[in-house]
């Protein structure tokens, strides 16, 4: 074999090596040709050229060569994209074409808000056309490329794209006033119209990917179609800022321009919360689970931030809160509540936590509650509330400590109420019975520990009774209350075999006989001057006689003596 020969064949073993720039050159290949970001930068560019040109709309002609600008732009990326999928079968290009298409069909219906301001005639008329256009150019599209969208996913698509064109010009007879009460609740309303909307698609939800199964191209459930319905979910968002934004014509004062607060959002998330939960119990989903019982956490937090201080917003702000009886904390919290009693009863794991949780956020959030700075008292009903769903679930479930959580809840409910007389008893006397019933009930570690617990406080609360250290108690209870508690403890102490609890028998009675004698000693004290003097002898007597008694070997010893111990005496 000839020199030559082995260098060649060397050469085509050895892998091939490449410069950093040769890297990276392949990858922005493989990154352009696999996600095409040009259909995106051309839709920028152009909708930012169309803007600048006709924005304005100060006459007619601009707001119709703006229209079928869009128009004609959104017939360009549609037509293409149908021919390269029924010939090349682009199926990754065309997705990003589909969702720009729609995209565009959003932005047309934003443009005519100018349009309706200037000419409501002319407004009314581009919207309707505009809809028209976007319902049929869909249609097609989805023909066109064979692509299966089912009624329960079509007709809530249709209804979202006729809320963005319809519901600003059903505002027009509200626009001479822009501080009316009417508009500033219709431009609240926007939201929750798209909630309504959103909720349309829970048949589609519940049926889950089987609905979708054979849908005419290679996407796969949830990707299609939940990332368009997730593009029109934010696009709501924005476009309820922009309807305050573009139809409250106020004063010509940049700082109170609009209404619009965060949370304006919370009416929209909590549908969302609610077709996201739908969505993830559907499929089985634990990720969408999750973020469906995280979502009114987070709606919490939007109501809380972005309050303005301009008048415009500070008017509605108080109106909101007059009208429907709360601040948007305390409204959001509550509905809160309603979605994790929902989410409970359709069996979600964890879901009366999040519950418990948002009680305990009303605890101390009040009707008048807009942030963590106005956080009030302790109120009673939602500590209750908290209680009675511990106890049921102890109760159900057979926990000790859910119980005993049942229980401090309902104490410091009690601890929480206004002018309640003995409070300190009530609330010691509670715990006691629930120590003894919950003791009773459970034979785990934390049952045995609440009868000892129980014990240890019957007897405390008997001693102190008996030596005058629980003030202002009745003379009727200081000798009744004692022997109430030996004769509870004792029976509670037989029944359940626990020597704690009937040892308080003989202390108590103890102490019992201990105030009797202490009481007839002070009654001789009356009558006999000297009875301190005689006792007093009386005891230095015993204790002489003791002495002799033991000097004279007369008194036992302890323990047992060895016989072979010699036995010193006493000196």
């Amino acid at each position: 074999m000839s020199v030559d020969v082995v260098e060649v064949r060397a050469e085509a073993l050895s892998p091939e090596i490449s410069s950093p720039w040769d890297d990276l050159k392949t990858f922005l290949v493989r990154r352009l040709s696999t996600d095409n970001p040009f259909y995106v930068l051309s839709a920028l560019l152009v909708f930012v050229g169309l803007k600048t040109s006709f924005g304005a709309q100060a006459s007619p002609e601009q707001t119709w060569a703006l229209m079928f600008g869009l128009a004609g732009y959104t017939l360009l990326l549609a037509g293409p994209a149908c021919y390269l999928v029924r010939v090349g079968q682009v199926w990754d290009d065309v997705r990003t074409v589909l969702l720009l298409v729609v995209l565009m069909f959003l932005a047309t219906s934003v443009t005519m808000d100018e349009a309706l301001s200037r000419d409501p005639s002319l407004g009314l008329r581009c919207s309707i056309i505009g809809l028209i256009f976007a319902v049929t150019v869909s249609e097609a599209i989805l023909r066109a490329i064979r692509l299966n969208l089912p009624a329960c996913y079509r007709w809530p698509y249709y209804l979202a794209l006729a809320l963005f064109f319809l519901y600003p010009p059903a505002l027009l007879p509200l626009l001479d006033q822009p501080k009316s009460e009417a508009l500033e609740w219709a431009l609240f309303g926007f939201s929750p119209a798209a909630g309504l909307v959103t909720l349309t698609l829970l048949p589609a939800a519940r049926r889950g990917r089987d609905y979708l199964r054979d849908n005419g191209s290679p996407w796969c459930w949830p990707l299609y179609p939940w990332v368009l319905f997730g593009l029109l979910g934010v696009c709501a968002g924005a476009r309820s800022f922009l309807l305050c934004y573009s139809m409250q014509h106020v004063e010509m004062d940049v700082t109170e321009q609009w209404i619009f607060g965060p949370y304006f959002l919370v009416p929209l998330g909590m549908a969302v919360a609610v077709l996201l939960l739908e969505i993830g119990l559907g499929s089985r989903s634990e990720g969408a689970i999750a973020t469906a019982l995280f979502a009114p956490a987070f709606l919490v937090v939007i109501s809380m931030v972005g309050h303005l201080h301009q008048n415009i917003y500070q008017q509605f702000l108080w109106l909101f809160v007059e009208r429907l009886g709360g601040t948007p904390l305390y409204l959001t919290l509550v509905a809160a509540l309603i979605f994790y009693l929902y989410a409970a009863a359709r069996g979600t794991k964890g879901a009366l936590g999040y519950f418990n949780a948002a009680l305990g956020a009303l605890v101390v959030v009040g009707p008048l509650t807009f942030n963590l700075n106005g956080l009030v008292a302790p109120r009673f009903w939602p500590l209750l509330a908290i209680a009675v769903i511990q106890l049921g679930l102890g109760v159900s479930r057979r926990s000790s400590i859910r119980c005993l959580a049942g229980v401090l809840c309902i104490t410091i409910a009690i601890v929480v109420l206004p002018e309640i007389p003995h409070r300190g008893a009530i609330v010691f006397h509670v715990g006691l019975a629930a120590s003894m019933i919950l003791g009773a009930a459970f034979d785990d570690a934390t049952a045995r520990r609440l009868r000892v617990s129980a014990a240890i406080g019957a007897t405390a609360a008997a001693l102190a009774l008996q030596s005058g250290w629980a003030e202002g108690a009745p003379s009727w209870a200081i000798w009744t209350y004692p022997l109430i508690v030996a004769i509870l403890m004792g029976v509670y102490g037989w029944r359940l075999n626990h020597i704690p609890s009937m040892a308080v028998v003989p202390v108590v009675m103890s102490g019992e006989a201990v105030m009797c004698f202490g009481r007839g000693y002070r009654w001789l004290q009356g009558h006999v001057m000297g009875l301190n003097f005689i006792v007093l002898g009386l005891v230095m007597l015993a204790i002489a006689q003791t002495i002799s008694a033991a000097k004279a070997g007369l008194l036992p010893r302890k323990g047992k003596l060895d016989k072979q111990e010699a036995v010193e005496p006493w000196m």
